[in-house]
C-alpha cells in the first residue's frame, strides 16, 4: 500500500523521479507529519521490557483471595515475574515511567487465570471488576514502581493497575477510567 502511494505521489521516469506537483507534495508532507505524531503517541503508551532490578522487600502488600484460601504477597514476590515499563500520564497522578508486571502473567503465576471474574479492591474499598475477556483484549499492567522507585501511598501506591493502551484516550475523556485502580490492596477471584 505504501509503495502504491509513493508510486502515485512520485511517478518514476527511467532512473529519475519526477518532482511531484505541489498538491501531492503537501499531501505527502501531511501524511508524514501525521505518521510522526501518531507514532509518538503510540510510543508514549507502549510497553517495553524493564531493566529494573527486582525488589527484595518481603513485606506483604497484596492479598489474594481465591475460594476459601487467602495469600499475602510482597513486592519481591510480584517482581519475580518479567518487569515492563511504560511512559504515561496517569489521569489521577503524575506523569513518568510506570513499571510492573503484566496482570495476566501475575494471575497465571498465582493460578487465578481461570477465574471468570476478578474483583480488584483498593485500600479505601473502591472496587474494579474485570472479566477474563477484558484481560485478553488489552494488556493491564500491575504497577509496582514509578520512575524506578516503589510507589508510595501518597502517589497512588503501593500498587496500581493501569491500561497503557487506553492512557491517551482516558486523558481525552474518550475512554472510561473504570478499569484503572490505585492503592490496590486485594485481588479477589472468589
Amino acid at each position: 500500500m505504501l509503495s502504491a502511494f509513493l508510486n502515485e505521489a512520485f511517478p518514476a521516469m527511467g532512473n529519475r523521479t519526477v518532482n511531484p506537483p505541489p498538491i501531492r507534495k503537501g499531501i505527502l508532507q501531511a501524511c508524514l507529519l501525521a505518521g510522526v505524531i501518531f507514532s509518538s503517541c503510540l510510543q508514549a503508551a507502549e510497553l517495553s521490557s524493564s531493566e529494573i532490578i527486582p525488589s527484595e522487600d518481603t513485606t506483604p502488600i497484596l492479598t489474594i483471595k481465591a475460594a476459601d484460601q487467602q495469600q499475602r504477597v510482597s513486592l519481591a514476590d510480584i517482581e519475580q515475574l518479567p518487569l515492563h515499563d511504560v511512559s504515561l500520564q496517569h489521569p489521577e497522578g503524575p506523569e513518568g515511567v510506570y513499571s510492573g508486571v503484566l496482570l495476566r502473567d501475575f494471575l497465571n503465576a498465582y493460578e487465578l487465570d481461570d477465574a471468570s471474574r476478578l474483583r480488584l479492591i483498593a485500600v479505601d474499598n473502591y472496587s474494579v471488576f474485570l472479566k477474563q475477556a477484558q484481560l485478553q483484549e488489552k494488556a493491564y499492567l500491575l504497577v509496582t514502581r514509578f520512575d524506578g522507585a516503589p510507589v508510595p501511598r501518597s502517589q497512588l501506591g503501593p500498587l496500581l493497575v493501569v491500561v497503557p493502551e487506553d492512557a491517551e484516550a482516558v486523558l481525552k475523556g474518550e475512554e472510561p477510567l473504570d478499569k484503572w485502580i490505585w492503592g490496590l490492596a486485594t485481588i479477589d477471584a472468589g
